[in-house]
């Protein structure tokens, strides 16, 4: 007997099924989850399974309402991720409601709610749990009064039947309200490492989409560069939070800079997967999606500080006025490898050590200001001379330094006043002789020379030293004076040739700031007419240069004699003989008067 056509397509069709490959990632339903959900006597549809799917190994929820339920020879294919899912409304008349039929799709939050329910109740939930996953998908798939009535209806038969259900769904309303995504992780330092104390703390934590932080999420933390993690748990604990210390390696030159990353593992995904069958009447189904994670980074880093110490010491103890002034500045615990810079200022003059000691620069006027520059050595110390400024006059000159500020250099205080080796002693000595007598004299006198010093503010040194202070001279002549239509003259004489009539060497100038000097110096008899003239050399002395040499030459008035030969004496004339008188007759002697009496305190006059 040939078989029947209709009997004959059956058995070709069901044998291109058999024979046919599967369409890439479609899995068969298996029906529902033995133990997830209840069998529960609906309104309209009689007792109906109410509760989790197994799809393979996947544990899956239906989400069209009005849709036939799923079947074994049903396949899915699961949509691509960040497809919109789209809720299903209105109610099947003759049959059932194409899947997502509806316009308006889920939002982020029902979305996330979805996520982190079917994530958290896992693959294997209890009767209530899995009938209360049920009820969570479907009222958020759901659109339209019509469907929501209608699982109100079924729901509330379900709770009639198994009251704990609905326990268990308030329970999972409230924990998604709290707990579901998305997430944001945060990661915030409680105490920053600094140089003083290089270890600190963060504190870690993922929150939910209400701002709350989730507990129990597994967490893993990555130190990169300078950092170091010391201690770190393994998940948010009860409280949501972790407390994770970490050290950063000391900077040398530079700063020390590192990250530290914590990965917050095992989140719900932020929508659920979806299952789309072949046949556009049957249910879609949802599942869990695949665990997420959130990361969170700081950076970390240690700057490096250097107050450098600071030292400046003038380039000359002692100097003339006029001189270049420098200042040399000594800097050590800087920043190795970088450039300083900075200026100094030389205020004076002063008086002496003690008026140094007794100002300051806020009331002194500054001469003025140099700069300096350099390079930090590998130790961090470098020395550098400043511009030069000039000594304008003679006293005690102060520097006064400022380092300038760098990245990572804070410059030290100002120094105190005064620093003596900071100080120097400026000279700008004068000298002036007199020699006694000056202008004529007659041949026979004695002569000296008189000297005195100025200029020289003292001779102590701000380095505790003193300035040896001597003078050496000579009286030279006699030499030819100049004969002019006035008489001869010393002025503009040729002293080369002068002999050296009276002489002094290395005598030491007592005297202090108010002035140096010394009298009765080469005192000599100048016994030959010409003309004297007295010079004066004072050498000021001290270790720390060469010495100072001060002149007074020839032929100054104040210093220079003309010397006269003494006039011869004159012969003693013949006395005259004394001729004898001629004698007289003598007379007779007349009567003497009578004497007067002498007037009171008159001499008498002899009549």
């Amino acid at each position: 007997m040939r078989p029947r056509p209709a009997t004959a397509l059956l058995i070709t069709v069901l044998l291109t099924l058999l024979v046919a490959p599967a369409p890439a990632d479609a899995r068969p339903q298996d029906g529902p989850l033995a133990g997830a959900g209840h069998t529960v006597s609906m309104p309209r549809t009689g007792r109906d399974w109410y509760g989790a799917y197994r799809m393979g190994p996947v544990t899956a929820y239906c989400a069209d309402l009005m849709s036939a339920p799923p079947r074994r020879a049903t396949d899915w294919e699961e949509a691509p991720a960040g497809t919109p899912l789209v809720k299903q409304s209105g109610l099947a008349d003759d049959g059932a409601l194409l899947h997502g039929n509806g316009t308006a799709t889920l939002s982020e939050a029902e979305t996330a709610d979805l996520a982190w329910v079917l994530t958290h109740t896992g693959q294997s939930p209890s009767a209530d749990t899995g009938a209360a996953v049920e009820h969570f998908v479907r009222v958020r798939t759901v659109d339209g009064a019509q469907q929501r009535a209608r699982e109100s209806a079924r729901w509330a038969a379900v709770v009639a039947a198994q009251p704990s259900t609905g326990t268990e769904f308030d329970r999972l309303t409230r924990a998604a309200a709290r707990f579901a995504g998305p997430y944001t992780a945060r990661l915030e330092w409680v105490s920053r490492p600094t140089l003083a104390a290089p270890s600190g703390q963060l504190r870690a934590s993922v929150t939910s989409r209400a701002g709350i932080a989730v507990p129990g999420v597994t967490l893993s933390v990555a130190p990169t560069g300078a950092s170091t993690v010391e201690s770190a748990p393994s998940t948010t604990g009860t409280s949501g939070v972790a407390d994770i210390r970490v050290t950063m390696a000391r900077p040398g030159s530079e700063p020390s800079v590192g990250n530290v990353s914590v990965t917050f593992a095992g989140l719900a995904g932020s929508a659920p997967r979806v299952f789309v069958p072949a046949e556009r009447t049957v249910q879609r189904l949802l599942a869990a999606p695949r665990p997420e994670s959130v990361v969170a980074t700081v950076e970390a880093s240690l700057a490096p500080h250097f107050t450098p110490a600071v030292t400046t010491r003038t380039r000359d103890l002692v100097a003339v006025a006029g001189e270049p002034a420098v200042d040399l500045v000594t800097v050590a615990g800087g920043r190795p490898g970088a450039r300083f810079s900075g200026t100094t200022t030389l205020y004076g003059p002063f008086a002496s050590l003690e008026d140094l000691a007794a100002a300051s620069a806020a009331d002194t006027q500054p001469v003025g200001e140099a700069v300096f520059s350099g390079r930090y050595g590998p130790d961090g110390s470098a020395e550098a001379a400043s511009t030069s400024l000039r000594f304008p006059g003679p006293g005690y000159y102060h520097w006064v330094e400022a380092l300038a500020p760098a990245e990572f250099v804070t410059p030290p205080d100002a120094p105190s006043w005064p620093q003596l080796p900071e100080t120097s002693l400026v000279l700008a000595p004068m000298i002036t002789t007199r020699l006694s007598p000056h202008g004529t004299a007659r041949a026979g006198v004695e002569a000296s020379d008189a000297l005195s010093l100025d200029g020289v503010p003292g001779v102590a040194v701000p380095d505790s030293t003193e300035l040896a202070v001597s003078a050496s001279g000579r009286i030279i002549g006699p030499v030819s004076p100049r004969q002019t239509d006035g008489g001869p003259t010393c002025e503009g004489v040729d002293w080369s040739g002068g002999a050296t009539a009276g002489r002094y060497d290395d005598v030491p100038l007592p005297g202090s700031g108010a002035g140096f000097g010394a009298t009765g110096l080469a005192r000599t008899r100048l016994a030959l007419p010409g003309c004297y003239s007295a010079e004066a050399t004072v050498t000021i002395e001290h270790p720390s240069r060469a010495p100072i040499i001060a002149r007074h030459e020839l032929g100054h008035p104040s210093q220079t004699v003309l010397i006269t030969e003494e006039p011869r004496p004159s012969p003693s004339p013949t006395p005259t003989p004394t001729q004898a008188p001629t004698p007289t007759p003598t007379q007779k002697p007349s009567k003497a008067p009578a004497p007067e009496l002498a007037r009171p305190g008159l001499p008498s006059t002899g009549r």
